[in-house]
C-alpha cells in the first residue's frame, strides 16, 4: 500500500480571498464527510457546494486525499485550541480536568462532530491518511488527559497515567455510539452523558 501522504493546501493562497476560498472549500467538505460521508465526498460535489469550477478546489486541494488530510488536521488543531482555553480557564487541576472531559462528551454528542468521527474511526481501518491523522487525534488526546491527570495526582506512575488516559479515551469513542445526536433516542439512556462523566472520574482516580 502506498503510505506518501499527499501534497496539503497550496500555502501561496495567502490573500484574503484566497483563505475565504479556502475556508468555504473546508466548510463544505467537513459537512459532506460528516453528513453523508466518505462516498459523497468528491472534488465535483464540493465545488458544486461552494459554487466554483473543479478547477479552483483542485488550486487549493490537489486531490481528496489532500483535502482529507487538510480537513482532519485542521479538526485536530481546533480541539487542541479548545483544550488550551479550558485549560487556561481556571487554576484548579480538578476542575480543568472536569472541564475537558464536559468538553468532550458535550462535543462528540453533536451531530457535526459525531459524524465526522465516525467517519475517520471507518476510514483509519483502509485509507492511509485517515488512519495516520486518526491516530494522531487519538495520541493527542491521551497526551492531554495523562497531563491532567498527573497534575491532580503527580504520584501515579507514568505508564498508570497513560493506561488510564487510554482508557477514557476509548470510554469517549465508544460512548458516542449512544449519546450522538443522530443515534436512536432510548429513554433509559437518558442520563447517559453524566453517567459517563462519572465513570471516567472513576478511571481515572478511582473516585466517583
Amino acid at each position: 500500500m502506498n503510505t506518501k501522504r499527499p501534497l496539503r493546501g497550496k500555502e501561496s493562497n495567502t490573500t484574503t480571498k484566497g483563505y475565504e476560498r479556502s475556508a468555504a472549500i473546508m466548510e463544505a467538505a467537513r459537512i459532506l464527510l460528516a453528513t453523508e460521508g466518505y462516498a459523497a465526498l468528491s472534488m465535483r460535489s464540493i465545488a458544486q457546494r461552494v459554487g466554483v469550477s473543479l478547477s479552483n478546489v483542485q488550486h487549493y486541494y490537489p486531490s481528496r486525499d489532500a483535502l482529507i488530510e487538510a480537513l482532519l488536521e485542521q479538526t485536530l488543531m481546533h480541539y487542541q485550541a479548545d483544550m488550551d482555553r479550558i485549560a487556561a480557564g481556571t487554576e484548579s487541576p480538578q476542575l480543568r480536568f472536569s472541564a475537558v472531559i464536559d468538553y468532550f462528551v458535550g462535543t462528540l454528542a453533536g451531530q457535526m462532530q459525531s459524524g465526522l468521527l465516525f467517519e475517520v474511526a471507518a476510514l483509519a481501518n483502509r485509507h492511509p491518511v485517515a488512519s495516520h491523522v486518526f491516530d494522531n487525534m487519538l495520541t493527542r488526546a491521551r497526551k492531554n488527559l495523562r497531563r491532567l491527570i498527573r497534575d491532580i495526582d503527580p504520584h501515579m506512575a507514568p505508564a498508570q497515567c497513560d493506561l488510564r488516559a487510554a482508557l477514557i479515551v476509548s470510554q469517549l469513542i465508544g460512548g458516542m455510539v449512544f449519546i450522538a445526536e443522530t443515534r436512536p433516542r432510548h429513554e433509559e439512556l437518558a442520563g447517559l452523558q453524566q453517567e459517563m462523566a462519572a465513570a471516567i472520574q472513576r478511571i481515572a482516580f478511582g473516585t466517583s
